[in-house]
Order: C-alpha cells, then sequence, then structure tokens
C-alpha cells in the first residue's frame, strides 16, 4: 500500500505543476512546454517525497 503514496504524489505534482508552468509561462509572454514541465514537476514532486519519507524515518527509528 506504500506505493499508492507515490501515486498520489505522481498526480499532484502534474497537476499543481501544470498549473504553476502555465501561470509562469504566461507571465513571462513565453511558449507553455507540456512534456518539460511534466517531467520536472513529477522528478521534483518524487524527489522531495522521497527525501522527506528517508528524513522521517530516520527521526521516528532513533532509541530514546
Amino acid at each position: 500500500m506504500d506505493f499508492m503514496k507515490y501515486i498520489v504524489v505522481i498526480f499532484w505534482s502534474l497537476v499543481l505543476g501544470m498549473v504553476l508552468g502555465f501561470i509562469t509561462s504566461s507571465l513571462e509572454s513565453q511558449t507553455f512546454n507540456v512534456p518539460v514541465t511534466a517531467v520536472v514537476s513529477v522528478i521534483i514532486g518524487l524527489s522531495s517525497s522521497i527525501i522527506i519519507t528517508a528524513i522521517s524515518k530516520e527521526k521516528t527509528d532513533q532509541p530514546k
């Protein structure tokens, strides 16, 4: 069931990344590049999710 977390992260990374990419491309008067925005959004979302999970496990695994 742990893999479901990453599926949700991919979905929301795509949605929020596309919104952010569209807004920033409009503000900068650039063309909106969907494939690049999608790849960068998923990479940033998954890497931050994996890093946060690793940091949290290290903190909770310490003996008291």
